[in-house]
């Protein structure tokens, strides 16, 4: 079965993840709470990702990578990530590093795009002078056909990651890894929560094991 990976949201409302653009009609105060995120970088709640108008916040933000790599990234540089805590979950606006496993039929009523997040704009590189959106050509149509998980963070976010440490700066998670955009609220209802902090199954293993 393929999953993405999604953030278990501070202040999250019931067992749904809404988009943030969504989420402002639905509760007022935990959109501000999200939307306070964006300080330094509003121009990202204008950003346009589709000809047709759709803004990047109308969709719920997914990644096709186990957050466990994102924690080895990390933890490989020195840059001591902190461990899972369950306690800070849903209750507050720290990281708690517990993130949702959601399988692809989960999403697959909505419209979904793939987006490639090579060209560094506003989102990741805040007061860089760089452009306040991401380019079109970037995001397409999403094919759950083709769709693989990535083994590990690529190389661009690898570098990132050097940067920020070499300048002093907080890191942020997704900076230059590929997003599956969900354009739709997501039921969370028995959704599977990982930690960050713990290596991912072997699935390839545990399909020998069944078939053996």
């Amino acid at each position: 079965m393929a999953f993405v990976y999604h953030r278990v949201p501070s202040e999250m409302v019931g067992d749904v993840i809404y988009p943030l653009n969504q989420l402002a009609a639905i509760a007022p105060e935990r959109y501000e709470l999200q939307r306070s995120k964006y300080l330094g970088r509003e121009a990202v709640l204008a950003a346009r990702i589709s000809q047709d108008g759709l803004l990047f916040n109308d969709t719920v933000h997914c990644a096709p990578l186990h957050p466990n790599r994102l924690f080895a990234a990390r933890e490989r540089l020195g840059l001591h990530p902190p461990r899972a805590d369950a306690s800070r979950a849903r209750n507050t606006s720290r990281f708690s590093g517990l993130f949702f496993e959601i399988p692809l039929d989960r999403i697959s009523t909505h419209r979904l795009l793939w987006y490639r997040w090579e060209t560094p704009w506003i989102n990741g590189f805040p007061n860089e002078g760089v452009p306040l959106a991401p380019p079109l050509e970037e995001f397409e149509p999403f094919d759950a056909s083709r769709y693989r998980e990535l083994s590990d963070v690529t190389d661009a976010h690898a570098a990132y990651l050097c940067r920020m440490k070499e300048t002093g700066k907080q890191p942020l998670l997704f900076v230059h890894i590929p997003h599956v955009l969900v354009a739709g609220p997501i039921d969370a209802h028995r959704l599977g929560v990982i930690r960050w902090d713990e290596r991912p199954p072997d699935r390839h293993a545990m399909l020998r094991d069944v078939v053996e």
